[in-house]
């Protein structure tokens, strides 16, 4: 992994405090992106050939490939890279897991109206106080050309989207080269850009959140096969240590010992403001 900041931690916190957003730099060396590149593809076109495209056109995932952290291997592997993990104690803190975790395939031919091609936030406003975060790391050079994630800086800090001719005004589209990360608050709002070339744009997109806030996924289940060689930062980063407690004996475990660990609801250094 590349694991070499581009900024300082302190500067990168700022940037997401004021605006809402960040680049990180590369986080993926050239074998890495060539490998995530040609996997994801393949992972979508066996996905179509189970479900069908129509069927995955109405449901809204024909882009998507969901759960990555099933596959286990190379996607668990870089939920250790040390440049991402820092990024992520630093803007939300150690107990922060993983909320979210899917390739997203922006393709020039889809002729579907999805959310994501529309203004939206991912978390809902908790004021002065940031609780989860959007890591995006695209497998191809982007920019507005290719269909770029679009963002209104600073609308993280409201409770209301503003007008459509502000955020038509100011939106402003993610740009750099394949393996580079950048990262937005998830209650920044922002939108799929349109890809008007004539090749897809895959990229990895990792959602955080504070221990407390409920995944979209079991990963605890659905990458069990993956969990008992993995290291205790995974198995930490995809909610092993909140799982939730089947009955009221399971939680009268001790702390340390339950499957929901004592010290989870932390919210410490989740300030913006700070």
């Amino acid at each position: 992994m590349v694991e070499v900041m581009s900024q300082s931690k302190s500067l990168t916190k700022e940037e997401m405090n004021v605006f809402g957003f960040a680049y990180l730099g590369a986080v993926l060396s050239k074998d890495e992106v060539a490998f995530f590149l040609a996997d994801v593809i393949q992972k979508k076109t066996e996905d179509i050939e189970r479900f069908g495209r129509d069927a995955l056109v109405k449901n809204g995932d024909l882009e998507v490939v969901r759960d990555l952290a099933r596959f286990g291997g190379p996607y668990l592997t870089l939920l250790e890279n040390v440049h991402l993990n820092a990024f992520v104690n630093d803007v939300l803190n150690e107990k922060a897991v993983v909320h979210s975790y899917n390739a997203i395939i922006t393709r020039p031919d889809l002729k579907t109206e999805m959310l994501g091609y529309r203004f939206h936030r991912d978390q809902p406003l908790f004021k002065d106080t940031r609780t989860s975060i959007n890591i995006m790391i695209p497998l191809v050079d982007y920019s507005a050309a290719n269909g770029a994630t679009e963002f209104v800086p600073t609308t993280h800090l409201f409770k209301e989207m503003p007008s459509d001719d502000f955020m038509e005004k100011h939106a402003i589209s993610a740009r750099g080269s394949a393996g580079e990360a950048f990262a937005v608050d998830a209650a920044l709002w922002h939108r799929a850009g349109k890809n008007t070339s004539s090749d897809i744009r895959p990229m990895l997109a990792v959602k955080y959140t504070l221990a407390p806030f409920k995944q979209q996924v079991d990963f605890c289940e659905s990458a069990k096969a993956h969990l008992p060689s993995a290291s205790d930062l995974v198995r930490q980063r995809l909610g092993w240590d909140v799982r939730v407690c089947q009955t009221y004996e399971e939680f009268r475990e001790p702390g340390n010992v339950r499957k929901f660990k004592s010290g989870q609801y932390d919210m410490s250094n989740t300030d913006i403001h700070g």
